[in-house]
């Protein structure tokens, strides 16, 4: 049943990053391995409950958005090394909590990675002016993820 209730959240907070494209090959990092068939469900459960308590990740993202948005082109130039970062970590993070619930990723989800991954690429060789073109569909993207995370860190 938490399967279940997983995937359907996952579903819905993706949508909103989906750049709609979702027949596109998810042709993504595997995400490693799960936690051993031994493992107590209830320890990914408190994993998950604990990390509630100590989440340092959503309030880093929320402030790099913030500066994001209120960065002149120059300066988002200078910011693309911090989003790889951050978005990388907000990723590895969510990527980490599917492998605790035994959660398989969604296509869709897998899709907005891949999406993520495409525009951290793309935004190495972009000017400032193109970047703050880029940046409300990046920022779209990373809130989707962000959403999908909390309604994760619910379960």
């Amino acid at each position: 049943m938490r399967r279940i209730v997983a995937a359907s959240a996952c579903l819905l907070a993706i949508g909103a990053c989906s750049s709609g494209r979702s027949d596109r090959a998810a042709d993504t990092a595997a995400v490693a391995p799960g936690i051993s068939d031994s493992a107590n469900a209830s320890s990914a459960v408190t994993g998950a409950m604990a990390s509630m308590h100590r989440d340092t990740i959503a309030p880093r993202v929320q402030a790099h958005l913030a500066r994001l948005d209120t960065s002149d082109p120059d300066s988002l130039v200078a910011l693309v090394a911090t989003d790889r970062q951050v978005v990388t970590t907000l990723i590895a993070d969510c990527e980490r909590m599917m492998r605790e619930m035994k959660m398989e990723p969604p296509r869709e989800w897998r899709n907005a990675v891949q999406a993520l991954r495409q525009d951290l690429d793309r935004m190495g060789s972009m000017s400032g002016a193109q970047l703050r073109q880029l940046v409300p569909d990046h920022r779209k993207r990373i809130e989707g993820m962000l959403t999908m995370r909390r309604d994760m860190m619910r379960m």
